[in-house]
């Protein structure tokens, strides 16, 4: 190990693979190796360890379970120590918790915990989110650096949670806009694979299967949608606790044959380049990561008009927003863009050029590199 290196360890669950631990392999595989020394801590047996094997990132086996033990938090404290770790970056609850109490009681130079869904957000019951909120508010305050992935959370940080304003700072999710490219055009093989006629147009979501995400506004949405394109198939990727209470939603509205459940899938590029149109009918988000990813490959998108999304999504040129949870006016917006193909290829083209000048992943681990630096030189340890 290089002593010039500075020696950075990510804490996050990874039981499901989600936008975040996208992020957190991106960070960890991507920053200047010259400079940075990254390490991994999650669940085992996941996509993160997956990838930290094949970038020759040391992974360590870290149960994040439940939300308190005492276990895990020796465990993780005496790992800090053994590397000599000197930033300790988490996300998610149960992370940051884990992360933050090991990172004080290892006398860890500097922890930062990056934010894309707050407490309030969360789909548990009330005396849950109480006890999250209070054991936050606890931990909080041995965090240095706060990364909001967008300004709406960021102005919730600070005037809901009362986090300084010189602690949090937002930084987009970025992609690989290279890998996220749709110049070769559909890939058809995955049509086959998946069941879909070759000229049916194709709706698609991606995400866990969760009640932020809007699956069932989506389904209802897709029910109206059939009677104008009867031959439009509905293609949803991903994986979570409603994946079955969807399937048994489709069987309800009689909709069996035209939703396609894919499961969780990694090739979401490939995937993207199949959609003739991306939904995201959130509830409730931080900055999803499957907007950019849908905008870096140029799909037109119809989305919730909500925070976050607003920042990623100008209504009317780089995509359509509308009403979260109305299935209505998704069907609406959705029928609009399967009937006027130009407008849609223009929406998405003018999406790519958004992608490509705020959400480069370049750009965002730059930005990182830089906050690693003047988080460590507040601590007098770096110039």
């Amino acid at each position: 190990m290089a002593p010039d290196r500075i020696r950075v360890l990510y804490v996050i669950e990874d039981t499901v693979f989600g936008g975040g631990e996208r992020g957190f392999g991106q960070l960890a595989a991507g920053l200047n190796r010259d400079r940075f020394k990254t390490h991994l801590a999650a669940h085992p047996g996941g996509r993160l360890e997956t990838l930290a094997r094949s970038h020759d990132i040391p992974f360590f086996p870290l149960d994040m379970s439940r939300k308190f033990n005492l276990k895990t938090i020796s465990k993780l404290s005496n790992l800090l120590r053994a590397r000599e770790i000197q930033i300790i970056h988490s996300m998610g609850s149960r992370s940051d918790f884990y992360a933050r109490v090991a990172g004080h009681q290892a006398n860890v130079p500097a922890i930062v915990s990056t934010m894309a869904m707050l407490i309030e957000g969360y789909d548990i019951g009330a005396i849950r989110k109480l006890i999250y909120g209070w054991v936050d508010g606890l931990t909080e305050k041995w965090t240095d650096q706060f990364i909001a992935v967008s300004n709406a959370l960021e102005k919730m940080l600070v005037e809901d949670h009362g986090i300084p304003r010189s602690k949090v700072r937002t930084i987009y999710n970025g992609v690989e806009l290279g890998r996220y490219s749709n110049d070769k055009g559909p890939d058809l093989s995955i049509r086959e694979k998946l069941g879909i006629p070759p000229d049916a147009p194709v709706v698609g979501m991606i995400g866990r299967f969760v009640y932020q995400k809007g699956y069932g506004t989506f389904i209802e949405a897709a029910s109206r949608i059939v009677k104008s394109f009867p031959e439009a198939r509905y293609l949803m990727v991903g994986d979570g606790p409603l994946k079955a209470d969807m399937e048994n939603l489709s069987g309800k509205l009689n909709f069996t044959g035209r939703c396609i459940f894919a499961g969780e899938q990694s090739d979401i590029p490939n995937l993207l380049s199949i959609m003739d149109i991306v939904v995201q009918p959130s509830i409730i988000e931080g900055l999803p990561r499957v907007i950019i990813e849908a905008m870096a490959m140029a799909r037109p998108i119809v989305a919730s008009d909500i925070p976050g999304i607003r920042e990623q999504i100008e209504n009317g040129r780089t995509g359509l927003l509308v009403p979260p949870g109305d299935p209505g006016a998704l069907a609406e917006a959705v029928l609009t863009l399967l009937k006027d193909k130009i407008r849609a290829e223009n929406l998405g083209s003018a999406a790519r050029k958004s992608a490509e000048q705020r959400f480069d992943l370049t750009r965002q681990l730059a930005l990182y590199e830089e906050m690693y630096l003047e988080v460590l030189a507040k601590k007098g340890l770096r110039p």
